[in-house]
């Protein structure tokens, strides 16, 4: 079955028509001719006329093969169905100094299904005449409702007695990246599946497992996007994920679910071999979270592994790098999603210990693909390598073309949502120290940090903060370790906790796959303080048998 998914949203933009080549295929035939027809005809009377459009559209090839104790539950070959299609259309009304751009109103949301009429042939599987129909239906759409937000924003602003100071977009240069589009090579699927029940089966070992679920996805997206400035993009953006699932119970009926993901380097055997042996150490954690006991209120330094440092670095300092101008809300009086550091740019955000940069040009880590690569952003715009903190300063942020101050240039981090206009965006993180600590280095230093506080133990994260995987205690003494669970942090972590870090890593990993965060690669991270509390649960009912073996 092939699908399309259509994306409108009405946003306003600023440039001109350029004239520049671009691939012959047809994805651009299609938004070329319908972009410079409706640019000349698409009209609505006593409304401004859309001078601007930017089109996206996107094809999805997509494998899932899922085994739960050793039997297959799932099994998903997208390319034999010719791949998702997903279209996008953006059109743009008013002017540089006044349009929709940085507004939201209630009814922000828009997007909808729908099954457009596609040929039988297996060798045409997305024509230029279905390509057409479909971009003049969103255009058609997205401009009404483009003409729609503008004046609901100008009638905003009249309201609130908003005075404009700067223009709503500044120009660029509109940028161009093409690289051929290679096929997606379908894998040998008997062997893969093989490969992931065996996976699976492992959870056979452990009796107190209700299900181990080990699913494999292989994924592929070509992109093609053009606007009427000139710019225009054709890529491919491979993915290769793993993810164990699991559920068990511990010895008073608390029902867990637990699960880890990983990425896959490629899907060659001594890939798979390694993922084996993830799954024996994520088992063996299982089991020794079962018979965890509860952990008790700590104040004290901890030791943040890769993935937990993420996380960490997420909450108290690239959240608030981001979406650095507020919109203007018709629903409210603040925009809460806008980040809080470009008003205190002039201030220490963190520690001296590392840098951080982000790198949106960057297409692997240690093998991995890196999810966030973009050459180019979502208005047309290069995306620029930026150096985010350095000596504990936050040096630059990801800019879009809304401006913040009169002397403003766009840095190519535009993100646009499918509900609203360009946000500036973080892409791939990478954390750099000058100072970098071994494992076993990091450890000893957390102990003599808590020898120095006279605490009798210390604890390492390895996941996120509310991992129901439980987390380390180790001794101060003897370097002794145990697990103990129901213990999360008190408090979201801030700025001020990342000035507050005592030692840095030198293994570093990648962690990827939020829906709009960045990819994150950073090393282990020891903090100077942070506040742990316990969490209660109340007992589930046990199966009144056990599993069957």
């Amino acid at each position: 079955m092939k699908k399309i998914l259509i994306v409108l949203t009405g946003f306003l933009f600023s440039g001109s028509l350029v004239a520049a080549p671009m691939p012959d295929n047809v994805y651009f035939r299609a938004m070329n001719d319908e972009m410079q027809r409706s640019l000349k005809e698409l009209r609505l009377k006593n409304q401004p006329n859309p001078y601007l459009i930017s089109y996206w559209i996107s094809r999805k090839y997509m494998l899932e093969i899922s085994a739960d104790m050793g039997s297959l539950v799932r099994q998903y070959n997208d390319p034999l169905d010719d791949g998702y299609i997903q279209v996008q259309a953006f059109v743009s009304v008013g002017s540089d100094q006044q349009d929709g751009l940085g507004f939201m109103a209630d009814d922000r949301g828009y997007y909808y299904y729908r099954q457009p009429k596609l040929p039988s042939q297996r060798e045409v599987p997305f024509s230029y005449d279905s390509l057409r129909q479909t971009l003049w239906e969103v255009t058609d759409q997205a401009y009404l409702q483009a003409v729609d937000l503008y004046k609901q924003k100008q009638n905003y602003k009249k309201k609130k007695n908003i005075q404009d100071k700067l223009p709503d977009v500044v120009p660029a240069k509109p940028a161009q990246f093409v690289e051929p589009i290679a096929p997606f090579k379908q894998p040998d699927m008997e062997q893969l599946s093989r490969q992931v029940k065996e996976i699976s089966a492992l959870g056979k070992k452990h009796p107190h497992l209700e299900y181990f679920e080990v699913s494999l996805r292989l994924s592929q997206e070509d992109r093609y996007s053009l606007n009427s400035r000139g710019s225009f993009v054709q890529y491919s953006q491979p993915r290769k994920k793993l993810a164990f699932n699991a559920g068990f119970r511990r010895p008073d009926g608390q029902m867990v679910e637990t699960y880890q993901r990983f990425d896959l380097r490629d899907i060659s055997t001594a890939e798979m071999d390694r993922i084996k042996q993830e799954a024996e150490k994520f088992l063996e954690k299982v089991d020794h979270s079962r018979e965890a006991k509860p952990g008790e209120a700590y104040v004290g330094p901890i030791l943040l592994k890769p993935q937990a440092a993420s996380y960490f670095l997420m909450s108290s300092l690239l959240k608030d790098l981001q979406n650095s101008k507020p919109f203007l809300l018709s629903f409210a009086d603040d925009d809460d999603e806008a980040g809080k550091l470009y008003k205190k740019r002039q201030l220490r955000a963190g520690t001296d210990l590392i840098t951080v940069y982000d790198l949106p040009q960057k297409r692997e880590f240690d093998g991995f693909v890196l999810e966030r690569f973009l050459p180019v952003d979502g208005e047309g715009v290069a995306a620029k390598d930026l150096t985010l903190l350095q000596d504990g300063y936050v040096k630059e942020f990801p800019l879009t073309q809304r401006p913040l101050t009169k002397n403003h240039h766009s840095n190519g981090h535009a993100l646009i949502n499918n509900m609203y206009g360009p946000r500036e965006k973080l892409t791939n993180v990478f954390v750099e120290t000058k100072k970098p600590l071994t494992d076993q280095e990091m450890e000893d230093k957390l102990r003599a940090r808590c020898r120095e506080l006279g605490l009798a133990y210390g604890y390492i994260l390895e996941q996120a903060f509310d991992s129901d995987m439980g987390i380390e205690r180790i001794y101060t003494e003897d370097g002794r370790k145990e697990r103990v669970i129901d213990l999360r942090w008190e408090d979201i972590p801030t700025a001020r906790d990342l000035r507050a870090v005592l030692a840095v890593g030198g293994k570093r990993e990648l962690q990827q796959g939020t829906l709009e965060g960045p990819a994150i690669v950073t090393p282990s991270i020891l903090l100077q303080e942070a506040e742990l509390v316990p969490v209660e649960h109340k007992p589930h009912r046990q199966p009144f048998v056990p599993r069957p073996k």
